[in-house]
């Protein structure tokens, strides 16, 4: 048996170890390094995220090597997360590494991903928030084996699925599983691209 390509739900005592993988494998990302170019804090934002919202709803996913990691939220799920005390510990850790202007920045990230979010995806559907493999791991089926596990479950209810790319290079693993780029835009001060796609 393949672990690194055996994919299976997330248990919530395992939300830690799928934020610390989602962490590595964002290191080099470009809207990631934007906000805040802090690594080290990464894994923070999406215990965050996890723990307030995707933790509730079943659609976690990680691979049996603990080397890849996925949060989708199901159909019907407001994808904005409510309040949780972990947001506090993230906003103290931004504001130690980068200062203030990194909340305006994922501020800004935020708002742009809403906008786009209700313009192409307001009827039901699957939401991929964040997918990949832990650093030095990718480039070995692990991306694919989540995506494609993840999908499944979409087909399976006859829904459409939603991301956001922060990184042209993972457009292409999104176009083989049938994402189609809906819209683009490049965030401000020189900021990267991200790409809005659908199946």
């Amino acid at each position: 048996m393949d672990k690194a390509r055996t994919i299976r739900v997330a248990t919530p005592d395992e939300m830690g170890q799928v934020c610390d993988i989602l962490g590595s494998a964002f290191t080099d990302d470009p809207v990631m390094d934007w906000i805040c170019g802090q690594p080290k804090i990464y894994s923070t934002m999406f215990r965050a995220e996890a723990e307030a919202l995707y933790k509730k709803h079943g659609h976690v996913y990680l691979n049996d090597e603990g080397t890849g990691a996925a949060m989708w939220l199901p159909p019907g799920v407001a994808h904005k997360a409510p309040f949780h005390w972990r947001v506090l510990v993230l906003i103290w850790k931004m504001l130690l590494a980068s200062g203030p202007a990194s909340m305006k920045r994922g501020m800004l990230v935020d708002q742009m991903f809403a906008k786009y979010h209700e313009q192409y995806a307001s009827e039901p559907h699957f939401y991929l928030h964040a997918i990949g493999a832990a650093y030095n791991n990718q480039g070995r089926g692990i991306g694919s084996a989540l995506l494609k596990a993840g999908l499944e479950v979409c087909d399976k209810q006859d829904m459409p699925a939603y991301l956001e790319s922060s990184n042209v290079k993972n457009n292409v693993l999104y176009e083989r599983y049938g994402f189609k780029v809906v819209d683009e835009e490049t965030l401000p001060d020189g900021g990267p691209t991200v790409w809005f796609m659908k199946r």
